[in-house]
């Protein structure tokens, strides 16, 4: 039971105001703090940022007398004269956050609820101060401050092209991390001399604090912003688990416009050997906008098309846009039963041009939105879902605060919209026994635990081009640190491209090297040309690989991103349950990788990233570039980084320059360096099933076979371990090894063996349990090389395998060779 400290406090210039202010725990090392004027109760926003029960795992609150309360390594102190707060650091004192302003005043929009206030809240600014997060913003640095918003300018179209996404939260580099929990429209400015939010409609003033553990610092590897990730997530809810499908290539355009062309494309990525897990089927595919539905003409066999691509592996997404017109399938229904946004008066209007938007505040109209959507689409098997147009979109910025909906205004709750428009698909599908795991939406914009709801986000309508490149980087960092788990972008940009001229194919392959480290890795575009209407609309130019890139090279080099992406998945799973389980991003800035390393702090290093624990991505930007200069961080005296693509070792702690031929780009790993005392051992896999199989100085051969058994299929030098007493004889000693339990994947991991005969050029891969191999190039074998140490009374804790040849590696963490 959460026990909050509730005080009333008189205004100091004599008024007969009141402000009420209550504090309550809310997650580790966090308090959430309400104040509301005379007249008004302490309440919930309509639309809530913070969820109402949040995750608690050790800290304990404590009241300090009448005006102050702890919980954890956070104090926060009540002014009784203002009612302002002071946010302080239990562990070392220092103090966080000291409000300066505290001011209720008359909504400045109309039509809000009776005792609705804007409200005004501002703290002290600090010289030097970082603030990561916020959400989407293309302005070029990871680093917001000094940082202003209009709050509402996210959704219009017309600023934004759905690219921008206002999140009211961010981590200071002070230390601590702060929510404003209010869906209302205002804005935000953040100052080395003030940090202020302002709401246009509310009831009450709240807001969230949170600071770092008060043990953080007994792990000096440990960022402390991953504390403040953590205690954010357990307060807002973490992320939905992304399916597995997701993890690999997903195609798209605008648009294809039938189905046969739509299975032909899906074909000629199979037969050229091209990964592909997903492709989308986008806007206009209807008879009228709102009828949520194929258009038979168009789509004549949706359940053949959708059975056809699983026979193939393909997951089919398809958009769905938040909008009825008359006459559409469900307007008699919607229209009639108060399920689309009225204007302040209740007179029905347009949202804009032409269409009307749904309500999703209100639970009948996500129910009849979700049992529309099953009946044009999930019937068929569809889950995955692109939310299009999702802020929701308009293009006039002067019709914001003119809308009412279930919950209120559109200035009350109008950035709320996005969560609960994606929580239509989260109640459906759990109402339909569907697990979050198991689909994934991908709107056009987030707010504070969308999350949740298995949605990620991608970066709108953005030109192609290679500054815009160059700002996704950055902004792929902030989204990262908002706290959006999955994220990505139009590879190759929405507008302008053109692949008949000589720089948009370079800008490709680029992109398509940034885009294999997202994320979610996904082709879209509107390109030029394209043959003429028809029947089923527009189908624009072409947006497949092999139609983007004539040139060899080109070619080339995009097909090693897209393998090497494929080869990275069960990696992709690994650090995406890391990120559920700890708000710990998938994508990373190098400061939260590398907190002890002053180098990485800093904005010269914006432009790189690391993507988990081991990859350091730093991706080309500049049109016909040689070279490219990326900084390698710190590493222990066990670990050296790795190039990617030559496998030459570097030490940390320098800035060097790599050539950039335009299919590498500055790729690099970081890989324990094997004692003196470890043996080494080459062997040979076939892809027959291996679960338990371990070669020393000798080569394996195998028939391919999956029914063989496993020293039938191999040389007598094999040996196989199948439990912690088998043993093995190096240099006349046996040692006991633990077994390695390997698994063989071709297109999904549960597979031991191909499910078609494997193609020369086709990419294979091992996992070593929690371990992973990449890139092991070889038709129906699978070269490799193992470092292993006997057990001599002292803990091992690391293993490495790597391809003798350099075309792979793969460490594993936690083994012990008894």
């Amino acid at each position: 039971m959460r026990i909050a400290l509730l005080v009333a406090l008189l205004l100091s210039h004599g008024s007969a105001a009141q402000y009420t202010v209550q504090l309550d725990p809310w997650a580790d090392d966090s308090i959430r703090i309400r104040v509301a004027p005379n007249g008004n109760a302490i309440q919930d926003p309509p639309i809530m940022a913070l969820l109402p029960d949040p995750i608690a795992r050790s800290s304990t609150f404590v009241r300090h007398g009448p005006f102050a309360a702890a919980n954890g390594n956070l104090r926060i102190d009540v002014d009784p004269l203002t009612s302002f707060v002071t946010a302080t650091r239990l562990s070392d004192g220092k103090v966080l956050l000291k409000q300066t302003v505290l001011s209720f005043a008359a909504p400045t929009s109309p039509g809000t609820r009776n005792g609705s206030v804007s409200a005004l809240i501002s703290f002290t600014g600090t010289p030097g101060e970082k603030v990561y997060g916020l959400g989407e913003h293309a302005t070029g640095v990871v680093n917001q401050m000094p940082y202003f918003k209009l709050i509402e300018q996210s959704q219009c179209y017309s600023y934004s092209h759905g690219g921008d996404v206002s999140l009211p939260w961010y981590a200071s580099s002070l230390g601590y991390g702060f929510i404003w929990n209010s869906p209302a429209y205002g804005y935000v400015n953040l100052s080395a001399d003030a940090l202020t939010w302002f709401a246009n409609a509310t009831m009450n003033a709240d807001f969230w604090i949170t600071t770092t553990s008060a043990n953080s610092s007994s792990d000096p590897s440990r960022s402390p912003y991953a504390d403040l990730l953590l205690h954010y997530v357990d307060a807002v809810g973490h992320a939905a688990q992304m399916p597995f499908y997701a993890t690999g290539f997903i195609q798209c355009k605008d648009r294809y416009r039938n189905q046969s062309q739509l299975l032909d494309v899906a074909l000629g990525y199979v037969e050229r050997g091209l990964p592909i897990s997903v492709i989308v089927i986008d806007w206009m595919h209807w008879i009228q906008q709102g009828d949520w539905a194929f258009n038979p003409a168009c789509w004549p066999d949706p359940q053949g098309m959708f059975d056809q691509l699983q026979e193939l592996g393909i997951e089919l997404m398809v958009t769905f846009w938040p909008f009825q017109t008359q006459g559409d399938t469900h307007w008699d229904e919607f229209s009639s039963n108060g399920y689309l946004v009225p204007l302040l008066n209740g007179t029905s209007a347009y949202w804009e041009s032409g269409v009307y938007l749904y309500d999703p505040t209100n639970p009948a109209a996500r129910a009849a939105t979700f049992k529309a959507f099953m009946e044009g689409y999930g019937r068929y098997g569809i889950k995955t879902i692109w939310l299009d147009a999702a802020e929701p979109e308009r293009m006039d910025p002067t019709e914001f605060g003119q809308y009412r909906l279930s919950l209120g205004t559109d200035a009350e709750v109008g950035e709320g919209w996005v969560l609960d428009h994606t929580r239509t698909f989260a109640e459906g599908f759990a109402g339909v026994g569907i697990e979050p795991s198991d689909y994934f939406v991908l709107p056009r914009h987030a707010w504070i635990g969308t999350w949740r709801h298995s949605a990620g986000l991608w970066s709108g309508d953005i030109q192609s081009a290679f500054e815009v490149l160059a700002t996704q980087i950055k902004v792929a960092q902030g989204v990262a640190m908002s706290g959006i788990a999955l994220w990505t972008t139009d590879i190759g940009g929405y507008w302008g491209g053109d692949p008949s001229t000589a720089e948009f194919p370079e800008l490709l392959v680029r992109w398509f090297q940034f885009g294999a480290f997202c994320p979610l890795f996904r082709l879209h575009g509107h390109r030029a040309g394209g043959p003429p209407t028809n029947e089923c609309g527009p189908t624009n130019g072409d947006n497949e690989v092999w139609n983007l890139a004539p040139d060899p090279q080109h070619y080339a080099g995009i097909v090693a991103a897209m393998r090497l992406r494929e080869n990275l998945r069960q990696y992709v799973m690994q650090i995406n349950n890391e990120t559920v389980e700890t708000g710990m991003p998938m994508l990373r800035p190098m400061f939260l990788q590398f907190p002890n390393d002053p180098a990485c702090g800093g904005p010269d290093v914006e432009d790189q990233f690391m993507f988990g624990p081991s990859w350091l991505v730093a991706p080309v930007y500049t049109y016909q570039a040689t070279d490219r200069s990326v900084y390698l961080p710190i590493l222990d005296d066990r670990h050296v980084w790795v190039y990617w693509f030559s496998q030459t070792e570097y030490a940390g702690g320098q800035r060097i320059t790599i050539k950039t031929p335009v299919d590498e780009f500055p790729l690099f790993y970081s890989r324990p360096v094997p004692p003196p005392a470890f043996y080494q051992a080459d062997f040979l896999f076939s892809a027959a099933r291996l679960d338990q199989l371990l070669c020393v100085s000798a080569t394996c051969y195998g028939d391919n076979q999956p029914d063989q058994g496993y020293t039938d299929a191999f040389q007598d030098s094999v040996a196989v371990v199948s439990s912690e007493n088998d043993t093995i004889a190096i240099n006349g000693t046996n040692y006991a090894l633990v077994p390695l339990n390997l698994f063989f994947s071709y297109t999904h991991l549960d597979n031991f063996v191909p499910t078609n005969p494997p193609a020369p050029d086709n990419t294979y891969t091992i996992s070593f349990n929690n371990g992973y191999v990449l890139s092991t190039q070889a038709p129906g074998t699978i070269a490799l090389q193992v470092w292993f140490k006997a057990w001599n009374d002292t803990k091992f804790d690391y293993a490495t395998f790597a391809s003798p040849k350099g075309l792979g590696w793969a460490q594993a963490n936690g083994y012990e060779y008894r």
